[in-house]
């Protein structure tokens, strides 16, 4: 049979590299014939064309014609576009023949009975003898792949089980792998793995080696094959407000109060499936926050069709929503670090499942919530307490990890006030001060470390009236701390001092600008080596500062547990009370008897009127 292929084979049909090419027969010169010495070596460079064409290179403008012949001009075209990591297993599924039949000739391809099932050509087959041309193999693996998911995995799935398969090398760092030295027949070629990047893999093809070009001028032993594959990857952003914010979008940087409960969004587009070699197998945030926060273990995920209501959370409008507790997450938590705590949210293998069937390309949303500490563990001032999250992901088909990062920051600040007295004769821990949000409406509460001046504001309770604000006292050398203070405008107001010393005449206003650090999540790019991956970007924006009745006010240096020293953490006001006016007292029988006498009244109402002044303020 092998002699009589070889004497009479005249003319070889090219069939597609990819199906979105569609081959047609192509007829070899009629004096050439196959050489069945001589053994064939294929080659396979692989590009990026998501990343050519945003760089407004396009396949039609490079060149390409799919003509098994090398391409140095496509070649030098796509250079910087090179993927490296990509498998593709082949296999030798069958002979070139020619048949003569009642003075009709045409090649023929006889092909395994497990493959005729997986193309749909059984009863073709039984009338054909199990032999096709390359039109209705190409129509086969046509209609075969239409079905993108279903019908690539069905391909993938028939090769991986033939034993006589094999793979070629992993592309190169030019995207080019090869395989030499292999007999003439009709080959199955499938891209079984794929790097992380890669979500849309070559459809499976045929190759009929030799081959001939398109002006069959020759038999073509050494074959190039130029598929491009589809890129594209997750994207990762970190968000967060405080939960009684009902006037701010979600943001990276936001200001807080300790007590304050803060709502966090892990926002992740999820990357393309198209078949079973670019399933995920990994898709895991682990998620850091610094020990001044406390999680709530609340993890809820949603998902969306569309960025805006993703980035919103709006959760009328997700398509999908697993609670907590659902079988498609895996969530977990670790506090032993000394530095910060951790959560670990994972897509469960029915999780993977589900994405892989329904829910790519979908934006998917980790939500949680976390409160501030009201002790000394959050950190006040520009350092800020960070939340850093790592998502790492990858295809089932390949070895590679893929990892991004995004972090959020809240800051938070406080007031240090020094009481003094003009004549240093003063009790500081008769003094009592109360503390309004003038931009919100309510009193600042607190809760005082043991009985010295060091308070934590307890956010998460306000006091709506002034006798439910919390009255802060200073410590015996007269310096009180506030700490926790979301940025906004105070009014600080003293409702008692020591006996003898005048009260303020009227509140003190602090206002407190945030700090605004600027952070851009890092992205790994599509195979262009003109770009490089990026880090997590942090820069410094606006610094914190303050302002006391107006006027520009030091912030003095806050050092945190670990020591790590924070700048503009606290405004700093020193307050100075002197005595009061004093009245003249009643005294014995003497020349001004008449006097008082005769400017009792005027006296009297004197007294009053500055009783009642007191009164007045301390009450306000």
């Amino acid at each position: 049979m092998r002699k009589r292929i070889l004497r009479n084979l005249r003319i070889l049909a090219f069939v597609a590299f990819v199906a979105v090419l569609p081959a047609t027969d192509i007829m070899a010169a009629p004096e050439d014939t196959i050489d069945p010495t001589v053994r064939a070596n294929f080659t396979i460079h692989k590009y990026d064309i998501t990343a050519a064409q945003e760089a407004g290179i396009h396949g039609t403008t490079a060149g390409f014609v799919n003509n098994g012949k090398e391409d140095k001009k496509a070649e030098d075209i796509f250079k910087n576009y090179a993927i490296q990591g990509v498998e593709f297993t082949y296999v030798k599924i069958g002979n070139i023949n020619m048949e003569t039949e009642g003075g009709h000739v045409q090649i023929l391809y006889d092909i395994p009975a497990a493959l005729e099932e997986v193309l749909g050509l059984t009863d073709l087959g039984r009338e054909q003898k199990h032999k096709y041309t390359s039109s209705q193999l190409n129509q086969a693996l046509a209609d075969t792949s239409s079905d993108k998911v279903a019908g690539k995995n069905e391909l993938e799935n028939y090769i991986s089980g033939v034993e006589e398969k094999k793979a070629m090398p992993l592309t190169d760092e030019n995207g080019v792998t090869e395989a030499r030295d292999i007999a003439i027949g009709l080959y199955l070629v499938v891209e079984t793995k794929v790097p992380a990047n890669v979500h849309t893999t070559t459809d499976p093809f045929f190759v009929s080696v030799p081959m001939t070009d398109h002006h069959g001028d020759a038999w073509c032993y050494e074959i190039d094959v130029y598929p491009k594959n589809q890129t594209g990857n997750p994207e990762l952003d970190k968000l967060v407000k405080q939960r009684d914010d009902k006037t701010h979008p979600y943001e990276d940087v936001v200001t807080g109060s300790e007590g304050d409960i803060l709502d966090y969004l892990l926002v992740s587009r999820l990357p393309e499936v198209t078949s079973q070699a670019t399933y995920l197998s990994r898709y895991v945030f682990v998620d850091r926050i610094e020990k001044g926060l406390t999680y709530h273990q609340d993890v809820i995920v949603y998902f969306y069709d569309n960025e805006e209501d993703a980035r919103a959370n709006n959760r009328e409008k997700a398509v999908k929503t697993w609670g907590i507790g659902a079988k498609q997450i895996e969530v977990s938590y670790d506090d032993e670090n000394e530095q910060y705590n951790q959560m670990t949210v994972a897509l469960s293998e029915e999780g993977l499942k589900e994405v892989a069937s329904e829910l790519f390309r979908h934006w998917m949303v980790v939500t949680y919530s976390c409160v501030m500490n009201s002790d000394i563990s959050p950190v006040l001032g520009d350092e800020g307490n960070v939340n850093d999250v790592e998502l790492t992901w990858k295809r089932t088909a390949s070895d590679s990890v893929d990892v991004l990062k995004d972090c959020a920051k809240v800051y938070t600040f406080g007031i240090k006030i020094q009481k003094k007295f003009a004549d240093a004769d003063g009790n500081a821990k008769n003094v009592q001060f109360v503390l309004k949000n003038k931009t919100d409406g309510y009193y600042v509460t607190a809760k005082q470390e043991g009985n010295s001046g060091v308070y934590y504001v307890t956010d998460g309770t306000k006091g709506r009236t002034k006798s439910e604000g919390t009255v802060f006292v200073p410590d015996v050398d007269g310096v009180l701390l506030i700490n926790g203070l979301e940025a906004d405008c105070y009014a600080l107001m003293e409702i008692a001092t020591d006996d003898g010393y005048s009260l303020w005449k009227e509140p003190i206003l602090v206002e407190i600008q945030s700090t605004v650090d600027e952070i851009v999540p890092s992205k790994t790019t599509r195979y262009d080596s003109s770009k490089k991956d990026t880090e997590l970007i942090e820069s410094e924006g606006e610094r914190a500062n303050a302002f006391v009745d107006g006027e520009t006010t030091n912030m003095s240096l806050f050092e945190s547990v670990d020591g790590k020293n924070s700048a503009n953490a606290r405004v700093d006001i020193t307050v100075l009370n002197r005595k009061t006016f004093k009245l003249p007292q009643t005294g014995g029988y003497g020349p001004f008897v008449f006097t008082l006498t005769g400017c009792g009244v005027f006296l009297a109402g004197v007294v009053v009127v500055t009783r009642k002044t007191r009164r007045h303020r301390k009450e306000d």
